[in-house]
């Protein structure tokens, strides 16, 4: 995040974050939307690593819930016209490498969308994943960790399980620089 007065990173709880304001912003104002509904989100995606100081470009704000959470946090950002959730399939804009063979990887999900000004939010209810037409696997399930963002407790999808996932669709950058951060991590905390 960068101070608007000075065009320098702004420090955040000792870490300073990297990710554009526009996203911290819109990510705020969701948060503001669904903090005292008693619903269980994770941020997931780009800007869910970038929060963790993986160094990645998020594009957009992905949230990993449930159905039913979901369908709740629809309902909470109706101001914002939210698509209604349907349980749609999508494929993911990078196939899997694996054993020197690509395959196209699937994300199905009970799915909706808007916009918070100009970022796009993505809402994933009971997220599923396949390989090109392959059975699918099951609900994603991981126990979040939690990072502040201008004193706000946001859950994210952890570092260790993005690297498991990254690492079995063959995916050696991604799950490099993540690999990389996570060291540098228990080098601080010891």
């Amino acid at each position: 995040m960068m101070d608007k007065e000075s065009n320098e990173p702004k420090l955040l709880n000792g870490v300073i974050s990297i990710a554009p304001t526009k996203y911290i912003d819109a990510l705020l104002t969701f948060y503001e939307k669904v903090e005292n509904k008693n619903l269980s989100w994770a941020v997931g995606g780009d800007l869910g690593e970038i929060l963790q100081t993986v160094n990645v470009e998020p594009d957009c704000i992905e949230i990993q819930t449930s159905k039913e959470a979901t369908e709740r946090i629809v309902e909470a950002t109706s101001e914002f016209n939210p698509h209604s959730v349907k349980l749609e399939t999508q494929q993911l804009a990078r196939n899997a490498e694996i054993e020197g063979n690509e395959y196209p990887v699937y994300i199905r999900s009970y799915y909706s969308e808007f916009n918070i000004g100009a970022v796009k939010v993505k809402i994933y209810g009971d997220a599923q994943y396949r390989l090109n037409e392959w059975d699918w696997g099951d609900k994603i399930e991981f126990i979040a960790d939690y990072v502040y963002v201008v004193g706000k407790k946001v859950a994210v999808v952890p570092l260790s399980f993005k690297f498991e996932f990254y690492r079995s669709l063959g995916w050696k950058d991604r799950a490099e620089k993540i690999k990389q951060t996570l060291e540098k991590q228990r080098v601080h905390t010891r």
